[in-house]
């Protein structure tokens, strides 16, 4: 949405583009390098930014704002001395020596290396 709304309007080149991860890339730059699709891919991405940044836009109508004084004095007050903040266990970094790191392969999410 970013580059949609922020970058790709004023960018003088011919596209200014947002690639969600490098496994995409690829595409985008096959695409971009083909002399035979690179005119349609470009385009297609410009109508596709055109389409976010009037989606943005609609929704921006509907936002109502308050003076930043008004805000201002709205802002959350709070009385720290009433507030009991534990303090933690321990400060820094913790090490673990010769832990096993089998028993940590169940938790890792293998989706983003294959």
């Amino acid at each position: 949405m970013h580059t949609a709304v922020k970058i790709e309007p004023y960018y003088k080149g011919d596209i200014a583009m947002h690639v969600l991860d490098a496994s995409r890339a690829c595409v985008v730059a096959q695409n971009l390098l083909n002399p035979g699709c690179k005119a349609e891919y470009v385009q297609d991405i410009h109508n596709e930014y055109a389409d976010l940044r009037k989606e943005y836009y609609d929704g921006q109508k509907d936002k109502s704002f308050v003076s930043l004084a008004k805000a201002r004095s709205r802002k959350l007050k709070t009385d720290w001395t009433k507030v009991n903040i534990v303090k933690p266990s321990f400060l820094g970094t913790k090490v673990f020596k010769n832990y096993d790191l089998k028993s940590l392969v169940p938790f890792i999410d293998w989706d983003p290396f294959f």
